[in-house]
């Protein structure tokens, strides 16, 4: 019988959603916002945007990233070369990889 209790944190989460990465330092000195909860939940890698993105630009972003990701390379290298492949920069550029990617 498995045993009862919380499921393992995911090794990588990406959040294709606008502004999905955005932190903000609160009062005593605390790090918050949805991607910072993800990595102290023990989640390696988050891949998120900290501004606007556009929807067929993201589309394509994700699209190249997902299939680099499915090839087996590692998450901050894979955003990279998506980010580089010939997608809009603007909207590219906003995505980061955090954590141990």
């Amino acid at each position: 019988m498995r045993p009862v209790g919380p499921a393992p944190p995911p090794e990588l989460l990406v959040l294709s959603s606008c502004d999905a990465g955005l932190s903000a330092v609160h009062p005593g000195d605390e790090l918050q916002g949805l991607a910072a909860a993800l990595l102290g939940l023990g989640t390696r890698t988050v891949v998120a945007s900290l501004g606007p993105v556009d929807d067929e630009d993201t589309l394509r972003l994700m699209t190249d990233l997902h299939r680099r990701l499915a090839d087996g390379v590692a998450p901050a290298v894979a955003l990279a070369r998506a980010q580089s492949a010939g997608v809009d920069r603007i909207s590219a550029a906003t995505f980061i990889c955090m954590g141990a990617g």
